[in-house]
């Protein structure tokens, strides 16, 4: 069974022995990169990013990390979508020896479900950034429901779940 997990000691390391294959590394960041990114936040925002293991049972098969935003007026999603805030979902990953056996998809499905519950206030959308050449990601979104929005952020699409 896949489950969201908090990072704890007890699988910290675990979290830093996952891999991706070589040619899906330029997609997503370094797991230690995440984390620290998430403590940086932690300790500067009023709403701490929400990072968890992704497990199969009792085993570590990946990372995923999401943020509460507040969207300015000056936005792309306010201009075109009206939405205030949003739960972005910044990272996700799954380790190459447990991809293409439907895992990935099973854990979006329990972060959208986890984020539907709307743990740090009430938004208007999921949203996630993605490399425009990264079809394998772009496909699983959109089976569950993200919408392309046109929007751009440093180079990254924007795909879009309204709440």
């Amino acid at each position: 069974m896949i489950e969201l997990r908090k990072v704890t000691h007890d699988n910290f390391d675990d979290i830093l022995k996952l891999k991706l294959p070589k040619e899906q590394e330029r997609f997503v960041a370094p797991n230690i990169f995440t984390l620290a990114e998430a403590y940086k936040d932690l300790i500067n925002n009023d709403k701490p990013p929400m990072v968890f293991a992704i497990n199969k049972d009792d085993e570590v098969i990946g990372l995923c990390a999401m943020e509460f935003n507040d969207i300015d007026d000056d936005e792309i999603l306010y201009e075109k979508f009206g939405d205030t805030t949003t739960y972005n979902f910044f990272r996700f990953m799954i380790d190459e020896k447990h991809q293409r056996k439907g895992y990935g998809k099973q854990a979006l499905e329990k972060i959208i479900d986890f984020l539907k519950t709307q743990p740090q206030g009430k938004a208007c959308s999921i949203t996630v950034c993605y490399e425009p050449d990264n079809e394998v990601a772009k496909k699983m979104y959109f089976a569950l429901g993200f919408e392309e929005t046109e929007c751009e952020e440093n180079g990254e699409m924007i795909a879009r779940l309204a709440l």
